[in-house]
């Protein structure tokens, strides 16, 4: 019985005589290579899927965006898609158990073939993870510049009924884009296996930064949700001109990690919009000077975080030119900010509302620093303890029609060092430490 099988799997490819399309409705197996003419379509009916370890070149492929139509092994080369995007579903994403390897396979398929793919679609459904998806091109053995849109059906606010990206591993990164230019991630859910330390408000607001770790132990430093450069071994030079947008990232060590290898450039024209942090020990780090003109326009961040915004700390430990415009910042938020930035590179903030807060945070720097139009409401000291709100270095710090409040109350608020406050309300007497 077996050859008689094997003969019709041969057979199933049915190619009418009036049409140069290819119709598949039953499993097809192709180990060697398919050339199909210029505007052929290769559809698929609601059954049928083409297997094997061989090269399909041309065609336009004609599917229903949740079907699995494609064994991961193997080798695409369309003339394009049907609707114009490449379902991660078409390799057999959501029907596995570690999906590792086909959402790879996916954006590699996408980055190979530039003139017909450029938008790579996870719809729905969770899709469980154990290693890196990485999004690079090789050239010659170094980094060359790549494109690609990767989106889902999430809203940046789902914490899992979209598009949910669970990351299975407990270090390296979920998601991590190396030399992209002008890609575009959005419209995702990518959470991973950090967990925040618990307990009262008393014991929690006073946890330092080196002791806010994974509660299990597991998650290192640099375990992080979405990586921009990752890797410095190949070449100096970083991404330029991405658009992150509509993202949830939750439950790393750092959810959104730019320029952490140390070695890249660049990582400039950055526009993060509709982005939400969940829980994590830093929200969101930069790594080194070159950025520059990068914007965060709308942060989120309702769990339990230690800094939202840290900069230079990580990589090469300096700081870019950061605009971050408009955010919602409650839950267990210890601080808002850890900036040192030197040069001639400055962060420039306005128009955050952040409440349940420990403190302002520190910058520390060399030029003018604007922080303006926010309000900032403190847990109180009564629960916590007197806490110093913030702590800046330069009265070129300056805070411009800014609130600063306990709730209820009209205890002494703390700050240390120098900063100027232009147009600013406290709710209580303003002591310099």
């Amino acid at each position: 019985m077996k050859p008689v099988l094997f003969i019709v799997l041969l057979c199933t490819v049915f190619i009418p005589a009036e049409s140069r399309d290819v119709y598949i409705n039953r499993d097809t197996v192709v180990n060697d290579t398919w050339n199909l003419p210029p505007g052929t379509l290769l559809r698929f009916g609601s059954a049928g899927r083409i297997r094997g370890y061989g090269t399909i070149r041309g065609g336009i492929i004609d599917a229903a965006l949740h079907q699995w139509i494609f064994d991961s092994t193997l080798t695409l080369q369309p003339e394009g898609t049907y609707q114009n995007l490449f379902s991660a579903r078409w390799l057999g994403a959501g029907y596995v158990n570690d999906n590792a390897g086909v959402l790879q396979k996916g954006i590699h398929t996408v980055i190979a073939n530039p003139t017909a793919l450029r938008n790579f679609f996870i719809p729905r459904g969770t899709y469980p993870f154990s290693k890196p998806l990485q999004v690079f091109q090789l050239y010659k053995g170094i980094y060359a510049g790549c494109t690609i849109r990767i989106f889902g059906e999430s809203s940046f606010w789902d914490s899992g009924s979209g598009t949910h990206l669970v990351y299975t591993a407990t270090d390296g990164h979920a998601l991590g884009l190396q030399l992209n230019k002008g890609s575009e991630i959005d419209h995702l859910t990518i959470t991973g296996q950090f967990r925040a330390p618990g307990g009262s408000d008393s014991a929690y607001y006073n946890i330092p930064f080196d002791r806010f770790n994974d509660v299990n132990g597991k998650c290192g430093p640099l375990y992080a949700g979405l990586v921009i450069d990752y890797d410095g071994s190949r070449n100096s030079s970083g991404s330029t001109g991405l658009r992150i947008h509509n993202l949830h990232v939750g439950n790393f060590t750092i959810n959104y990690l730019v320029s952490p290898n140390g070695k890249t450039f660049n990582a400039d024209i950055l526009l993060f919009e509709n982005i939400r942090c969940g829980d994590a020990k830093v929200g969101f780090a930069t790594g080194q000077a070159q950025e520059k003109g990068n914007v965060i326009r709308g942060i989120y961040s309702w769990g339990s975080i230690h800094t939202l915004f840290v900069s230079g700390r990580y990589g090469k430990q300096q700081a870019g030119q950061y605009t971050i415009d408009g955010g919602n910042i409650a839950g267990r938020c210890i601080r808002l900010f850890d900036i040192s930035q030197a040069g001639w590179y400055s962060t420039s903030i306005s128009n955050l509302f952040a409440e349940s807060l420990g403190a302002v945070g520190v910058i520390r720097t060399q030029i003018p620093t604007s922080i303006s139009n926010s309000t900032f409401h403190f847990v109180l000291p009564s629960v916590i303890g007197q806490r110093t709100l913030f702590s800046g270095n330069n009265v070129n710090i300056a805070f411009s029609g800014c609130l600063f409040r306990y709730y209820g109350v009209k205890d002494p608020m703390r700050f240390s060092g120098t900063a100027t406050f232009t147009n600013c309300l406290f709710s209580g007497p303003r002591v310099k430490e």
